[in-house]
């Protein structure tokens, strides 16, 4: 810093028009705690913040140091950090906007709940109904099996009582299917009834949703 105040004092005792006509720059970073300066970036500023002067000793520009390899790589997880966050508001943007397009009030969701519902609840009635006839025919079957605790049981019947367990295994895995199903449109149609209300009550009066 002393040499840097010396420097601007004998400056300052030039004549004003050779102060005012020279265009040179001085330059100036803090190296291990010491101010260094010269007319040329000296070699003790190189890879350091460094500020640019003029001979009048107006700062004209600061440079700042090149980022260090943690500096970059968080500088590059920041950045992906807020494209990532970019997208996800433009994907929320995107389905705000289709609900509305949607829907035209509430009263419409609930019908269309309502009527999804209905249809898979008709094939699980007839998915039930399915499994109530394979379980009497596995009662007949059980029927028949009392006859041959004793004895070898024939292969056709050992056969048809494999086929009638797999068939109605299978058709318990399509009862549960069913009421997942309906499950998932319960919860798919309150989540887009929940949104729409909170959508609609931010919107300004007389706002009318493109068809």
């Amino acid at each position: 810093m002393q040499r840097l105040v010396l420097f601007c004092a004998l400056w300052a005792a030039f004549p004003v028009g050779a102060q005012t006509s020279s265009r040179g720059s001085v330059f100036c970073c803090v190296d291990n705690g010491h101010q260094v300066c010269g007319d040329v970036l000296p070699p003790q500023c190189f890879g350091k913040s460094y500020r640019e002067m003029s001979p009048q000793g107006t700062v004209r520009r600061v440079v700042e140091a090149p980022p260090t390899p943690e500096q970059l790589a968080r500088r590059e997880a920041e950045e992906r950090a807020r494209r990532a966050e970019l997208t996800r508001q433009r994907a929320e943007m995107r389905r705000n906007q289709s609900l509305l397009e949607t829907y035209s009030s509430v009263a419409d969701i609930d019908a269309r709940r309502d009527r999804a519902i209905e249809g898979v609840e008709l094939e699980l009635k007839q998915a039930e109904a399915r499994h109530e006839q394979l379980m009497k025919r596995r009662e007949a079957l059980n029927r028949e099996i009392e006859f041959y605790q004793k004895r070898a049981m024939p292969t056709t019947l050992a056969a048809a009582v494999r086929d009638m367990d797999s068939e109605l295994s299978a058709q318990t895995s399509v009862i549960e299917a069913k009421r997942r199903d309906i499950e998932s449109i319960r919860t798919r149609y309150e989540q887009d009834r929940s949104r729409y209300i909170t959508l609609t009550e931010s919107r300004p009066p007389g706002y009318v949703a493109p068809r």
